[in-house]
């Protein structure tokens, strides 16, 4: 891709505190990094991000797309729910606010109407209460202006981890096997909601469709990342060498770990 797609520098030292986002994924293993950087990469250029657009990222956790998208040029906005990640990135990654970053529920945005040029979300679908998610696409295509795109990540539902998380919470035995992970076991309580233990990923119909009838004209959809977590990182490039020839094939590459579809408001 074009060099405006590179990963963006960014010093973090290890330390106690650190959300485990940035502990697990930004500064895990190698393979780890480049789940992560890939995913945030396929969202924000799908996006079609370009420098003097106004940018929100919804479900931006530690704000690392964020931080990306105002180093394109872009003015960024950042929301979570979760209060804990972003105090960590106001005091790490924003200390003059440049970022925007505001505790708020996607499904009640703190902006106006046709606020925003793109919206960007990074696997934060999966985690919105499923009677909730309507009520979210509406809202994002409230603040985001005709003509304005949008691009979604979430786990892809017909990925092998995904089957094999959906046996792991029928089966204890094969959880047990299984390294630590999200499983969709949260039932669609209101009062036991939580984020971080909600996990139901949508399939790219079903998030083509909910685009659709917001107000959106879906553009396009993929599957991608096929290199699974435990990878070890001495052997990084055959896995991103097997990834590409997966997702080269027709007949596999709708497995792929991750569902990215964009789109743009009508």
């Amino acid at each position: 891709m074009h060099d405006r797609w590179t990963e963006p520098s960014l010093a973090i030292a290890p330390s106690d505190d650190l959300p485990f986002l940035v502990r697990h994924w930004f500064l895990g293993s190698r393979t780890r990094r480049y789940m992560m950087v890939r995913r945030f990469r396929e969202v924000l250029a799908h996006a079609d991000l370009a420098p003097g657009q106004r940018v929100l990222d919804l479900g931006c956790g530690w704000a690392y797309g964020t931080h990306w998208a105002r180093g394109l040029g872009c003015t960024a906005a950042g929301i979570d729910l979760g209060l804990d990640q972003l105090r960590w990135a106001r005091a790490a990654l924003d200390p003059d606010r440049g970022l925007g970053l505001a505790q708020a529920n996607a499904a009640a945005l703190p902006f106006r109407d046709r606020a925003f040029d793109r919206a960007v979300s990074v696997e934060m679908m999966e985690h919105v209460f499923r009677p909730d998610r309507a009520r979210v696409l509406a809202e994002i295509a409230r603040v985001v202006k005709p003509g304005g795109r949008v691009a979604i990540s979430t786990p892809n539902a017909a990925s092998p981890i995904e089957v094999v998380k959906r046996l792991a919470v029928r089966w204890p035995a094969l959880r047990r096997r299984l390294p630590s992970s999200c499983f969709p076991e949260a039932a669609d309580d209101a009062a036991s909601y939580h984020p971080y233990r909600y996990h139901h990923p949508l399939s790219a119909r079903e998030l083509g469709d909910r685009l659709d009838a917001a107000g959106f004209t879906v553009l396009g959809a993929k599957r991608f990342l096929w290199v699974p977590k435990v990878w070890p990182d001495p052997l990084l490039a055959i896995a991103r060498g097997a990834e590409r020839a997966l997702e080269a094939l027709p007949a596999l590459n709708h497995l792929g770990a991750t569902t990215l579809v964009w789109a743009v408001r009508r």
